[in-house]
């Protein structure tokens, strides 16, 4: 009875997880995001076969403005859809059709002064004409994409939003491949992003009218002000850590070239299982945790905290010890110099985990000109270093000045949190355990980054430790 009794008990702790609707979300998230970013990683070999490496690099330096504009183009109104779903709760249709009418005459205004002075910002931004032009829409469409779903999370429709990022994630590829191959054969980095901006700016167009038919509001000055005020202050964030994340692609373009900005592009696509986590985890994450503080349950979100934080570095630890297989398999031995910038790579991307935990804080308390400033600094430590850093030292400069950047991002944020707003939710000890994982798996991955035997042994390691230290707790709660 003994035994029987125990694994009644062990079996209501995974059921009580599985049912939690975090946990549910999360792992829709999950699995959309590793299906999609999975269909980008199986057809990396593909696109490194049709695209030469100058053409890898367009495509790359492309998608680092489209982040730049997208941000720009919309004052960055997204910002307001997370926290306008607790402050207009009697009312959050109609919040959305009004900001998502807002955003659209922003466009407009933006759409007008980029094409008079068009000939200015394509030489600027090293694009073409034809580049430059399906940038602009397709900045607006992904917006609105982008802004859409989120409002569904917050929703918890995250069934819609899986399906939908499928849908365009598929077709996107596909419509990529057929461009490349049949209608732009001279012109190839056009035809990927042709295919990659046609389904969004279709899915793009119906949920504007989507928005603008369910909320049936589209001039509401209250709603207006209200997103205008929270989006504007965190413009400056949001670019920051834009420039964070493609600064490095714009610099490496401007004094090296495309080639090598491909090489250091595909390196960093296969940190993209990294980034893919810690965006599913995060999406999850943020409606649970805006909920709890809502209700100042401090202790249980330490205490999910802990287990999410646990979860991460596990996953974080089995990705980085495959790395070097993972480049092997997605590309020819040319494109292999990528791997010593690896585990700058990862652990930037770990840093930006533990950013995120105390700037969630930031956004939940309103208070966007503390965040664009943490995030302002960063990317001004991370600018500097790299004009500086990448012509003498080549793009392994801008994969450790960003790892540099993104630890000074987080110091940023959790000096904003603790000492200026004072409100400390996971304190120093929480961080200081988390660097402490990252910095030793980090260091034994770099010294047997070339045996494959030690890694697993690494491997095996981490994820006992973190069974009898963590896991196995939370199960018998």
């Amino acid at each position: 009875m003994g035994i029987l009794n125990k694994l009644r008990l062990k079996n209501k702790g995974i059921q009580k997880i599985l049912n939690n609707k975090v946990v549910k979300a999360g792992s829709w998230y999950t699995f959309t995001e590793f299906f999609t970013k999975g269909i980008a990683f199986l057809t990396i070999p593909i696109f490194t076969r049709l695209l030469s490496p100058a053409d890898y690099g367009v495509t790359s330096l492309y998608a680092s403005w489209l982040s730049i504009l997208t941000v720009i183009i919309s004052l960055d109104l997204m910002g307001s859809i997370g926290r306008g779903k607790f402050d207009f709760k009697e009312d959050y249709d109609g919040f959305a059709s009004s900001v998502a009418f807002l955003s659209f005459l922003i466009f407009l205004i933006f759409t007008i002064i980029l094409v008079i002075f068009r000939n200015t910002f394509s030489d600027f931004m090293g694009l073409d004409l034809s580049l430059f032009y399906i940038l602009i829409f397709h900045s607006f469409f992904g917006f609105i994409l982008n802004f859409t779903n989120a409002k569904f999370r917050f929703e918890y429709k995250y069934k819609i939003v899986s399906l939908v990022t499928i849908l365009t994630s598929l077709v996107g590829v596909a419509l990529s491949i057929y461009f490349i191959l049949n209608i732009f054969e001279t012109n190839r980095p056009l035809g990927k992003i042709s295919g990659q901006f046609l389904p969004i700016s279709i899915i793009g167009s119906f949920y504007f009218i989507f928005l603008l038919s369910k909320g049936k509001k589209f001039i509401n000055l209250k709603y207006w002000k209200y997103a205008l005020l929270l989006s504007i202050p965190l413009i400056p964030h949001n670019l920051s850590g834009i420039i964070n994340a493609q600064f490095d692609r714009i610099i490496i373009d401007r004094f090296l070239g495309s080639a090598p900005t491909g090489i250091y592009s595909f390196a960093y696509n296969v940190g993209m299982i990294v980034t893919v986590l810690l965006g599913a985890a995060n999406t999850a994450w943020v409606p649970w945790f805006f909920e709890k503080m809502e209700n100042n349950e401090y202790l249980k979100i330490k205490k999910r905290g802990n287990l999410y934080r646990d979860l991460f570095t596990v996953a974080y630890g089995a990705i980085l010890m495959f790395s070097p297989e993972l480049i092997k398999i997605m590309a020819e031995e040319s494109y292999w110099e990528g791997l010593i910038i690896i585990p700058y790579v990862f652990g930037a991307y770990y840093f930006q985990f533990l950013y995120t935990f105390e700037v969630n804080v930031e956004f939940f308390l309103k208070k966007p000109a503390l965040i664009s400033i943490g995030t302002i600094l960063s990317a001004a430590i991370n600018v500097v270093l790299n004009i500086w850093l990448i012509p003498i030292f080549g793009y392994i400069a801008a994969a450790v000045t960003t790892l540099i950047s993104y630890i000074f991002l987080f110091i940023f944020h959790y000096l904003m949190t603790n000492k200026i707003i004072k409100k400390t939710v996971y304190g120093i000890r929480f961080h200081l355990i988390s660097i402490l994982y990252v910095t030793i798996i980090t260091l034994y991955f770099m010294l047997f980054q070339g045996m494959i035997l030690p890694r697993l042994i690494g491997l095996l390691g981490i994820l006992g430790y973190f069974y009898f230290s963590s896991f196995r707790k939370y199960l018998k709660d």
